[in-house]
C-alpha cells in the first residue's frame, strides 16, 4: 500500500521532518537533487559518443532549487548543463538563493528567462523544476511561457524531459492542469506519492514515474493520509486464506439478478466472473429468455427465472425465494428499469430492511440498472440507507451512474469528485466504487479513508467490464462475509494490515480488491491481446489463472508502464 498526499499534506512532512526531526531543509534538497541527477544520467548515458546538453529550467522557489542543485550535480560528472530561472527577486536565505550562491562559486550562470535568447543548440535534457506540489493558481504570463517553451523543446528536437517531484502546472491535490503544465517523459518524486501523480490528466503528463526516499518517512505524518492506492499487491497480499476444510457455502451463496428479456450477456459475464473470483455458490435470477444460452454456457450456476407472464408483483415474489436462500444479493447489470425491473429492485431492498422476518442477506452490490431506478426513486434511497445496521452494501456507478445518483452534471462530478462521493456515500451508509480510468472507493460507515484505483487500463472501457466487476465484488464480499463471521481462517489478513475489521464490516475491503484485482485481470488481459482487441470475456480469463492469484502474472512482459 501507498499513500498518496495533498500538496499540504507534503508540506506539513516537510516541514516536520526539518523541524521536529531535526534533519536539515538542505540536507533533503540534496538527497532528492540527487536521485534527479541519478534518474537523469540514465538516459544521458544512451545518447551516444558526444557529450549530452542539459537544460535545468527553475522556479523561484523549493522546486527551482532541487532544480539547481541537479544540475549542479551533472556538472560535477561532466555534463554541459545550462540554467534557466523565472526572473524576479529571490528570498535571500531562502534555499534557492542558497543553491544560486553555490553555483556562482562554480562559474555557472543562471540567466533569467526573459533574457535567456542565445540558447544555442536545443538540449538533450530538459529538468522541469519550476513549480512544485505548492502551486496554487493557473499559470499565466512568464510562467505559461517557460512551460511552452519546455514542451516545444519536446515536440520539436525530441528534448527528454524529466519532472522535479511534479511536472509544472499540475495540481498535486487532483491532477488538473493549472492553465498549462509540462508534459514529462518522466517524473522523479521523493518521499511519498501524491494524487496527482496518479489523477488524470496529471498521469498523462508525468511519464514514466519513480520514487525516491530522501530522509522523510511516516515518522512525519501528522495524521494517517485519507488517499491510498495499492502497487504491487497480489490477490494473496489481500483476500482472506480459503479454509482447506470448507465447503460451497462457507464460500459465499450469492443470487444475482440480471438480464431482462434476450439480455443475457450481462447476466453470463457477472455470473461466470463471482464464481471464476472464488464464490462457492452462485444462483442467477434472469428472464426465461436467457434460460437455455446461461445453462449451456455457465452449467455451474444455478437458476430461477421470470417471464413476461408473470407480473411484476410476480417476479419480485419468485425473486425473494431465492433472496432467502442467498448470503449475497448482487443487481442491476441488464436488469431492466421498467416496472419489472422496479419490482425487483424493491425485493432486494426489504431483503436488507431490519424489521423483514426471516433469513436476511449478508451483503448487497448494486450496479447499472440497479442504480439507475435508485436515482430516481427517494423511496428506495431511504429503504437502502434505513437497511439493518451492520449489512454492507457497495454501489459500482460509473461517471454518468454517478452523477445520477448524486443529482448533479457529469462535469460536476469529475471536478468534485472526492467531494461529491463522500457526500453519496454518507447519505446512503454505503460503500461506493465510482468507476473511472481512475476509480475511486469511499465508504459512508467510517469515513476518512479514499482508495484510488491504478491498476487495469484503457482496453477496459468496453462492453461488459463492469459486468465483471459486479461479479467480482459479489464474490468477495462473500469470501469476507464468511471470514467474519468465523466460518473463514481465523487470521483473515495474514500478510497484512492494510484494512481494518471496519473495512470488513462496511464492504470497504471487498470494494477495492475487486477494484483493484480486475485492473490486474485487465493488465493480463492486455499482454496477452493488446488494449484494441481484449474483452470484458478476456478478464474472466485472467481470473483462471493460477498465476493471477499467485500474484506472478504480471512480474514478467508486462506491458504496463513502470511506477
Amino acid at each position: 500500500m501507498e499513500y498518496l498526499l495533498t500538496g499540504a499534506e507534503m508540506s506539513d512532512c516537510d516541514r516536520r521532518t526539518s523541524e521536529e526531526i531535526g534533519i536539515p531543509s538542505l540536507v533533503l534538497m540534496e538527497r532528492a537533487a540527487l536521485s534527479v541527477a541519478d534518474g537523469a544520467e540514465t538516459f544521458l548515458r544512451q545518447c551516444g559518443g558526444r557529450q549530452p546538453r542539459v537544460l535545468a529550467v527553475a522556479g523561484r522557489g523549493n522546486n527551482g532549487a532541487d532544480a539547481l542543485a541537479t544540475g549542479r550535480i551533472l556538472l560535477e560528472r561532466g555534463y554541459k548543463v545550462r540554467f534557466c530561472r523565472l526572473s524576479g527577486e529571490i528570498s535571500p536565505g531562502s534555499s534557492f538563493a542558497v543553491q544560486e550562491k553555490i553555483l556562482q562559486h562554480y562559474g555557472a550562470e543562471i540567466v533569467p528567462f526573459p533574457d535567456f535568447t542565445d540558447r544555442g543548440p536545443d538540449p538533450d535534457l530538459v529538468i522541469d523544476g519550476l513549480f512544485g506540489t505548492g502551486l496554487s493558481r493557473d499559470l499565466t504570463g512568464e510562467a505559461a511561457e517557460c512551460v511552452e517553451m519546455i514542451n516545444s523543446l519536446r515536440d520539436r528536437s525530441g528534448s527528454y524531459v524529466i519532472a522535479v517531484d511534479i511536472p509544472s502546472g499540475i495540481s498535486s491535490d487532483d491532477g488538473r492542469v493549472m492553465g498549462c503544465a509540462v508534459r514529462c517523459d518522466e517524473t522523479r518524486t521523493f518521499a511519498f506519492y501524491k494524487r496527482g501523480h496518479f489523477m488524470y490528466p496529471g498521469a498523462v503528463c508525468a511519464g514514466e514515474l519513480h520514487l525516491a526516499q530522501i530522509g522523510i518517512t511516516r515518522r512525519a505524518l501528522r495524521a494517517e493520509p485519507e488517499m491510498f492506492t495499492f502497487l504491487k499487491e497480489t490477490a494473496g497480499d489481500l483476500l482472506p486464506a480459503r479454509n482447506p476444510g470448507g465447503n460451497k457455502g462457507t464460500f459465499g451463496k450469492v443470487v444475482l439478478v440480471a438480464g431482462r428479456h434476450n439480455m443475457c450477456g450481462a447476466a453470463f459475464l457477472a455470473g461466470r466472473a463471482c464464481l471464476s473470483a472464488g464464490a462457492g455458490m452462485v444462483k442467477i435470477f434472469t428472464h426465461e429468455s436467457n434460460r437455455v444460452i446461461i445453462q449451456q454456457e455457465l452449467p455451474e450456476a444455478l437458476l430461477d427465472t421470470y417471464s413476461d407472464l408473470d407480473t411484476p408483483e410476480q417476479a419480485a415474489e419468485k425473486l425473494r425465494a431465492s433472496l432467502a436462500w442467498a448470503d449475497i444479493a448482487a443487481a442491476g447489470p441488464g436488469m431492466g428499469t421498467d416496472e419489472t425491473g422496479r419490482a425487483l429492485l424493491g425485493a432486494v431492498l426489504d431483503a436488507v430492511q431490519a424489521q423483514t422476518g426471516g433469513p436476511q442477506l449478508g451483503g448487497l452490490v448494486l450496479d447499472a440498472d440497479a442504480l439507475r431506478l435508485l436515482a430516481e426513486d427517494p423511496q428506495a434511497r431511504a429503504k437502502l440507507a434505513g437497511r439493518k445496521a451492520g449489512l454492507p452494501c457497495i454501489l459500482t456507478p460509473h461517471m454518468g451512474e454517478f452523477a445520477a445518483l448524486a443529482g448533479r452534471s457529469i462535469r460536476d462530478c469529475i471536478e468534485k469528485r472526492p467531494d461529491l462521493v463522500r457526500e453519496a456515500a454518507q447519505e446512503l451508509g454505503c460503500t461506493i466504487a465510482c468507476k473511472d480510468a481512475r476509480t475511486l472507493v469511499m465508504t459512508g460507515k467510517t469515513p476518512g479513508r479514499m482508495y484510488l484505483n491504478i491498476s487495469g487500463n484503457s482496453g477496459m472501457a468496453g462492453a461488459g467490464s463492469g459486468d465483471v466487476l459486479t461479479g467480482m465484488t459479489a464474490a468477495f464480499l462473500g469470501l469476507m462475509s464468511s471470514a467474519r463471521s468465523g466460518a473463514g481462517q481465523p487470521d483473515v489478513f495474514s500478510k497484512t494490515d492494510i484494512f481494518s475489521t471496519q473495512d470488513l464490516v462496511n464492504g470497504f475491503a471487498a470494494a477495492c480488491c475487486a477494484v483493484y484485482l480486475h485492473g490486474r485481470a485487465g493488465d493480463l488481459a492486455r499482454a496477452a491481446h493488446g488494449e484494441q482487441g481484449m474483452t470484458a470475456g478476456d478478464l474472466i480469463e485472467a481470473l483462471r489463472r493460477r498465476d493471477f492469484w499467485s500474484g506472478t502474472g504480471l512480474q514478467s512482459g508486462d506491458p504496463a508502464r513502470k511506477i
